[in-house]
Parts: C-alpha cells; sequence; structure tokens
C-alpha cells in the first residue's frame, strides 16, 4: 500500500511518498535521501524492493527544490548546505511523527545521512550509504565540471525536465555553481564521522568517476560504530542501477545482520 501526500512547512511544501509494509509502530523507517539530480520518481521500485526486503515501511521525498517540492528559496547555497538538508530531514520525521529510522541515502542524500547519524544518533538504527562523499576531492569537481560543460549540448536537461519541471535548470546550476566555488576548497564532514553510533553499510561503484577510494577509507578510519564497506564491481556512480545484483546481495546480508542484532560473525 502507497500513500502520497506533501508535508507542509512555515512557506514551503514536500511531497513524499509512503510505504505501508509493516504495522508495529515501533519499527523503524527506511528513508530514501535521493542525489543532488534526484528525486522520490527517479528511485524507480527500488524503495519497495528495500521495503520487502527489510519488511519495514518506507519513506521517499523529494527536498526542496526537486521533483514535486516547492521551488528553492531565493539564496544560494553555502557549505552548510546539506547540514540544512539533514535538519530538514528531522523536520519530516518530526512531523511525520517517525521516531527511529534506517536511512538510505545516494551521493549528496549519503553526505546527508552521514551528517544526520552525526548530529542526531538517537534517531537512527542504521544508515546504508550509497556513492558517499565526506570531504572535497579534485576528482569529483573536474566531474563536476564535465557534466556542467556537456549539459550545454547534450540531453540532461531535457531529461531531468521531466522530473523536475520547471526546477530542473536551477536545480543543476545550483549544483555546479556550488561544487565549483571557492568557498567549498576545504568542504569537510570528516568531523562528524566520530559521532555515529549507528552500523553504517558504506559502497561505491569501482569506477565512479565523482570521488576515489579515499572516500570509503575515510569511514574506515573514522566512523567507531560497526561498519561494513564494499567497491560494487562493474558500476560507476549508482551501483544499485549499474550493478543491481551485487548491490542487493551486499545490502541484503546487511538486513540479515540488523535482524540478527548486528552479530557480524553471521
Amino acid at each position: 500500500m502507497m500513500e502520497e501526500n506533501y508535508i507542509t512547512f512555515e512557506d514551503y511544501n514536500l511531497f513524499y511518498r509512503f510505504l505501508k509494509k509493516d504495522k508495529n509502530p515501533d519499527s523503524p523507517v527506511l528513508i530514501f535521501l535521493h542525489d543532488a539530480w534526484g528525486c522520490s520518481e527517479m528511485w524507480g521500485d527500488f524503495p519497495e524492493k528495500m521495503a520487502d526486503l527489510f519488511q519495514l515501511n518506507a519513506l521517499i521525498y523529494d527536498r526542496r527544490g526537486y521533483g514535486k517540492s516547492s521551488p528553492f528559496a531565493g539564496k544560494e547555497r553555502t557549505k552548510t548546505y546539506l547540514h540544512e538538508a539533514a535538519n530538514e530531514l528531522i523536520r519530516v520525521m518530526d512531523k511525520l511523527e517517525i521516531e527511529c529510522a534506517i536511512l538510505y541515502g545516494h551521493s549528496d542524500g549519503a553526505s546527508t545521512a552521514l551528517i544526520a547519524a552525526g548530529s542526531h544518533p538517537e534517531r537512527f538504527q542504521a544508515i546504508m550509504v550509497e556513492g558517499p562523499h565526506s570531504f572535497m576531492e579534485k576528482e569529483g569537481r573536474n566531474t563536476v565540471r564535465e557534466s556542467r560543460d556537456r549539459a550545454k549540448h547534450n540531453s540532461l536537461i531535457p531529461t531531468l525536465q521531466k522530473f523536475h519541471g520547471e526546477k530542473a535548470q536551477e536545480l543543476f546550476r545550483r549544483w555546479h555553481t556550488a561544487w565549483l566555488s571557492k568557498e567549498f576548497d576545504d568542504w569537510s564532514l570528516v568531523p562528524l564521522l566520530k559521532n555515529i553510533t549507528c552500523p553504517v553499510l558504506a559502497f561505491r561503484g569501482e569506477n565512479d568517476p565523482y570521488d576515489t577510494l579515499e572516500q570509503l577509507n575515510v569511514l574506515e578510519r573514522e566512523i567507531k560504530a560497526l561498519l561494513f564497506t564494499k567497491i560494487i564491481p562493474d558500476a560507476a556512480h549508482t551501483p544499485r542501477k549499474e550493478n543491481k545484483e551485487e548491490t542487493i546481495k551486499f545490502v541484503s546480508n546487511f538486513s540479515k545482520k540488523i535482524k540478527s542484532g548486528f552479530d557480524s560473525s553471521k
């Protein structure tokens, strides 16, 4: 069963979908955090597959400026925009009376998940991060620059307009303007990582052009909680699409560890 609705804040609305799989009110809710170009519709049937796998209810929502949610506010992005997204997540959880969640975040959504788990550890039972970035790398900036330049001639913006409508051009502009700005030279989430207390599943595609293996290495050095990492072969920035079988297998093993009390020996 799926419910679609809007969360109303003071001056904007967020669109969300809620998948009902579990009748236990004390169970955590799976929450999906989309990437910098994404929205609830672009997840496809992946959230439902994950809800079936974990046997939990699932929430998928569009951040402000994306999908069916309200347009961005007028201000430009700063280095704290993903912290703002994490704060918005907590507000969403409070509005929907979700006390505890398991997060699945991709790219920007993965970084948001790391921030949320490090800032509000009591609210999360586990997090799963696909293509996470926690500090700036030149490789990522080069790819952002190349994506910006290619978008002048390819079909990216028209494709994004199918999901975001008139907001597509602005969300793309905000994305590349922020990550290529001098303000982001020293962008880092690393100091927050030590505050994460819940189990973490972290993975990236072996051919991800947006970062390097060091993004997983820093998680292994800084996160003191139970951590599982993996490089997904034959995949780039979206392993859940580019190597579905390997990704589902990795996540499925993690779900079993959750159900068995996070016993890493099982």
